[in-house]
């Protein structure tokens, strides 16, 4: 019996981008959910252009998917269950979703709504696809680093259709677990407001260059073999990108998928046609193939478009360009070949140039729509011009596609017709009833069970990974709640922590466990579990597939987001009783969510190195890596100017990258202290064993006086 073939979905960050996806063939679209989607800095759609983009695809029978991918805070989720419930009614197919109180919230209350869970929730082995299934998910979108082996296993007989990233973009981090822009300056990528550092320009001593900005992902040449696995979907990234990207990017994908196996290489070669005419960055195939040693490109300013020119002049209001004629490798329709006999460039409305000051690491894209012309020279107005200099690149990120030109004139026809079908009908989102809040109202209302502190006594928990902390842990006269976060490197040394520590320790699970991995882990957790080992703390949804039946306490760790009440009551249904704030929650949430949640089940790590980025495409011979060393640090630090400076590190096969400076929230302590809160945490994770450290840090926590030189990441200023 031969498979269904994959659904095409096509991004659409504005209402060209619908007509683009529409006209190429898209089978389903993605669009942003007004304020709670990944891409909130893409052309915004409001509620009433959602009616419309999304009744104009029906028409087309194209599928609607609002992506709703990101995490909430508590105060938020009625807004939240607004727009879920407003864009419901206009006749979305499906919400893509990242926060597991959401998802709680519509399973229970709107059990129409078909769910899809986002990348964003770090599906990257079979059992992370299980969990999501059987809690109500029809779909999961998997992590983009996985090899074509480890995705050949995940969908075989797979719960939940699979969908994967075909084209776009991709973030050197693992999705769902990048705090990089969060930590830097408050922008969370898990809240769809990602800054992008790992696009600008690093400095790692005397070296330069965008060390983290890798190439956009294609997987054309592979897509028989997808087809063939059982891919449910194949999705392109590409919110931000235009609506000719959209446009180049379906056509050649429906090219190839629609193909028969007789007509396939005509088909491929005239998709492979359409792609190279991208001019966004370099491609790789990721890690579907094997590892891409070249992913990273640092000397190159990547996704800048094809060099047209260069400034002349630049003014607060405007920019002069001048042009230069049949310029080597240029792709434009005007320049399709080097030396005397080019064509010389020209530019034309609808194009869109991006001009580069590289010295202050400033890009700006903009579309042409007016313009004056004199020669080779092109004056635009726009606004902030004086950020460039004389001698600065132009590029041409794209071009008016020649059956694009008409777009505008079918989107104003497509809200035209729009208001002739609903005449007088007024498009907005309604009030709801707060039924869904009996969710958590009593919740945690009767005896407590299952909590770690029952007499409300302040409780000080330190997390290690490094046996050799055991020594000075152990002599300390008021011994603290122990917790071992295990990783490849030291799983093979429970027995010794164990022994050592007693069976009451609390071990802790990493954000990934690839799927070759899963057995390694199932076999030392069933082990530990022999010797007496009850208290875990899991950092990933898939981790719950390890304890059914186990009789264990299991808390959720800083990765397993619990951000609302709502996400909690998720978690705790499932036998996961107690919650570690995450690393870059703020103080207002935190104080949000001790309402609902009573305090003793709450912990707050006030001091330690967050891992700010888990990256499995960052390789250590790339950008090299140690634990902390006392007077080593400054030779290793990464730095971007005018920002913090950060410190590669190695964890289970990843780089991790961690601030260079500590958290320190131990001035905070009286404070949460007053929110009900009496779990706190000092995570010892990459640090050099050293008692004396670990007494002043004991010391500073008793005090409740911050460490001199450290930082307090989100919790004052605020998470946006």
């Amino acid at each position: 019996m031969s498979r269904p073939d994959p659904q095409l979905l096509a991004p659409v960050g504005s209402k060209d981008a619908l007509i683009a996806a529409v006209r190429a063939g898209a089978d389903a679209v993605y669009i942003g959910a007004p304020g709670f989607n990944a891409r909130l800095k893409a052309a915004n759609i409001t509620f009433y252009d959602m009616a419309v983009l999304i009744d104009y695809a029906h028409e087309n029978n194209v599928k609607v998917f609002a992506a709703m991918n990101t995490l909430i805070k508590h105060a938020e989720m009625h807004e939240a269950v607004k727009i879920i419930s407003g864009i419901d009614k206009l006749g979305a197919d499906a919400f893509i979703i990242q926060d597991l109180g959401l998802a709680a919230i519509i399973s229970k209350y709107f059990e129409n709504i078909e769910m899809h869970a986002s990348t964003q929730l770090a599906a990257h082995n079979r059992m992370g696809v299980e969990a999501l299934a059987a809690s109500g998910f029809k779909r999961v979108i998997l992590a983009r680093e996985l090899s074509y082996p480890e995705l050949k296993i995940i969908a075989k007989g797979s719960p939940a259709e699979i969908e994967v990233f075909c084209h776009g973009a991709i973030c050197f981090s693992v999705s769902g677990q990048c705090l990089f822009s969060s930590f830097i300056g408050g922008h969370s990528g898990n809240r769809g407001r990602c800054t992008q550092p790992c696009r600008r320009i690093w400095l790692q001593g005397k070296r330069r260059g965008y060390l983290f900005s890798p190439r956009d992902m294609e997987l054309a040449r592979h897509v028989r073999k997808l087809k063939k696995i059982g891919i449910a979907s194949l999705k392109i990234e590409g919110r931000m990108r235009s609506a000719e990207y959209v446009y180049r990017t379906v056509k050649a994908y429906r090219l190839l998928l629609d193909a028969s196996d007789e007509n396939f290489s005509e088909a491929s070669a005239e998709a492979h046609k359409i792609l190279s005419e991208d001019t966004a960055r370099e491609k790789t195939t990721c890690l579907f193939s094997g590892r891409d040693e070249n992913i990273f490109q640092p000397e190159k300013a990547q996704c800048l478009g094809n060099r047209i020119g260069e400034v002349e002049e630049a003014a607060k209001d405007s920019v002069t360009i001048t042009l230069l004629d049949g310029m080597p490798g240029n792709k434009s329709r005007n320049a399709a070949s080097a030396g005397a006999d080019a064509t010389p460039v020209t530019i034309s409305r609808g194009d869109r140039i991006r001009l580069s000051n590289p010295e202050k690491d400033i890009t700006r894209a903009f579309k042409v729509k007016d313009f004056t012309v004199d020669g080779g020279r092109y004056t635009f107005a726009l606004e902030n011009a004086d950020d460039f200099k004389k001698g600065n690149p132009a590029f041409r990120t794209s071009d008016a596609v020649t059956d694009q030109k008409d777009i505008e004139k079918d989107v104003n026809a497509m809200y035209k017709n729009y208001q002739l079908k609903n005449k007088g009908k007024v498009v907005r989102v309604y009030q709801v009833p707060q039924s869904y809040t009996a969710f958590i109202s009593n919740k945690w209302n009767k005896a407590k069970t299952n909590v770690r502190e029952s007499d409300g006594a302040e409780t000080l928990w330190i997390r290690f990974s490094d046996v050799r902390w055991l020594d000075a842990l152990l002599r300390r006269d008021k011994k603290p709640r122990l917790v071992f976060s295990l990783n490849l490197e030291n799983i093979n040394q429970r027995d010794e922590i164990i022994r050592r520590a007693g069976n009451d320790i609390t071990m802790e699970l990493p954000p990934f466990i690839g799927q070759r991995d899963i057995q390694l882990f199932k076999r030392q957790i069933e082990n530990m579990i022999s010797m007496g080992v009850k208290r875990w703390t899991l950092n990933n949804i898939s981790q719950i597939g390890f304890f059914e039946g186990a009789g264990c306490s299991l808390s959720a760790g800083q990765f397993l987001y619990t951000w609302n009440a709502y996400a909690a009551a998720f978690l705790d249904d499932r036998g996961i009783s107690s919650f570690n704030v995450s690393w870059e929650d703020d103080s207002l949430n935190v104080r949000d969510l001790s309402g609902p949640v009573p305090g003793e089940r709450m912990l707050i790590y006030l001091y330690g190195y967050p891992p700010v980025v888990r990256s499995r495409i960052l390789m250590p011979d790339y950008i090299g890596h140690e634990l902390i060393q006392e007077n080593d640090k400054i030779s290793r630090e990464i730095k971007v100017k005018g920002k913090a400076a950060f410190l590669p590190v190695s964890e289970s096969k990843l780089t991790l990258l961690i601030p260079a400076e500590p958290l320190c929230l131990f001035s905070s302590r009286r404070k949460l202290l007053s929110m009900g809160i009496r779990n706190f945490g000092i995570d010892l994770g990459f640090i050099q064993p050293d008692g004396k450290f670990l007494n002043t840090l004991v010391d500073s926590y008793n005090e409740s006086e911050s460490i001199p030189g450290s930082v307090r990441f989100n919790f004052k200023r605020g998470v946006k």
